[in-house]
Formats: structure tokens, sequence, C-alpha cells
């Protein structure tokens, strides 16, 4: 079962809860195409809309990958914290937890409480913020601006928080190279 390392923090409604997110999370947004707008749509409605423009089938396959990394690491035996390595991934920590909650509300009328396991899984939550961010102005000069710390730049989402926990290759190595301009298969 998932998030069995977070025992004493999460209870086992919850942990199934989390478990059934996850399934559910898969099989509907797991075959994304580039014709596939609808499923990028579904994604997109999960993560902060200042960025819905830049949804990609790409960016959707990397942010699955992310979504199974924080699964697998959910489902080890000895807790690992913090969960999220990476923007992306903590974004897919907190979907799962809402989703978890939606279905503990909707299918045993229960109101879920994750707060403990959030406040020792998060290395932080600032992330959220990005939630209610504002667009850009037409016309302003992204390089001129004062950027976001700790990788909340669009293009830093799947850069790791630190060096020494890497996140999955194909999440951060493929994205570099096509920061980069060098991806030559995609």
């Amino acid at each position: 079962m998932i998030a069995e390392g977070w025992k004493e923090e999460i209870p086992e409604s919850h942990r199934i809860a989390l478990d059934i997110a996850y399934s559910d999370f898969l099989d509907a947004y797991f075959h994304i195409s580039p014709t596939d707008a609808g499923k990028i749509e579904r994604v997109a409605d999960w993560l902060p809309k200042k960025y819905v423009n830049r949804y990609s089938p790409l960016f959707c396959h990397r942010f699955i990958i992310c979504m199974s990394s924080v699964a697998e690491r959910l489902v080890q035996p000895e807790r690992i914290a913090p969960v999220p390595r990476c923007t992306a991934e903590a974004f897919a920590l907190h979907i799962l937890i809402e989703q978890a909650t939606a279905i503990l509300k909707d299918v045993q009328r229960t109101d879920a409480d994750y707060s403990r396991f959030v406040s020792l899984a998060f290395r932080d939550t600032e992330f959220l913020h990005l939630y209610q961010a504002a667009e850009d102005p037409p016309g302003v000069d992204l390089d001129k601006r004062i950027s976001l710390p700790n990788n909340l730049e669009f293009n830093d989402w799947f850069k790791p928080f630190d060096s020494l926990k890497p996140v999955n290759p194909f999440v951060y190595e493929d994205w570099t190279t096509e920061q980069a301009g060098i991806n030559f298969y995609r």
C-alpha cells in the first residue's frame, strides 16, 4: 500500500485514498498524445492557470513521471522526506493529496487531515503561491524581471532541489537538453 512508511502520520483510510488517487491519475492521463488536447486540459486543471499555454504533451509526460516518482517514494517501507525532489513533484504530491481528500469526502463522508504528513513530506509549500500568480503583462521582458526563487520559475520545475537527490533522468536531463536546444529526439 502507498505511504506505508507514513503509518504514524496518515491513517489507513487516507493511505488507501492516496493509492486510489494515484491509480485514477494514471488511468486518466497516461495515454497523452499530441492530438489529445482534452487530456492535456485535464492535467492543466490541476496546475497553476498562469502557465496553461506551456503544458504541452511532452510536459504532461514528464509530469506523469513526476507523479510516478512521488508514488514510488511513498511505497517505500522507510519514510523518505522530503518526498518531492523538484517543484513538479511537489505539485504532483499536492494533487495526490487533493484528490485523496476529495475521494474521502465523496466516498466515506470523511474530512481528510493530511496536515501532519504535509508538514513533514514537503520541503516547503511556496509552490502553492503559483496557483494565485497573475499572468505576466503583455510585452514584459521575462529576461529583465526578477526571477522567482526555489525553482519556482516554470523552466526550473523539473530541476532537482538538491543535486545529491536527483529526479528521474527523463524528467530533468531531457528537460535540460531541450532548454539548451540540443534535444534531437523530440
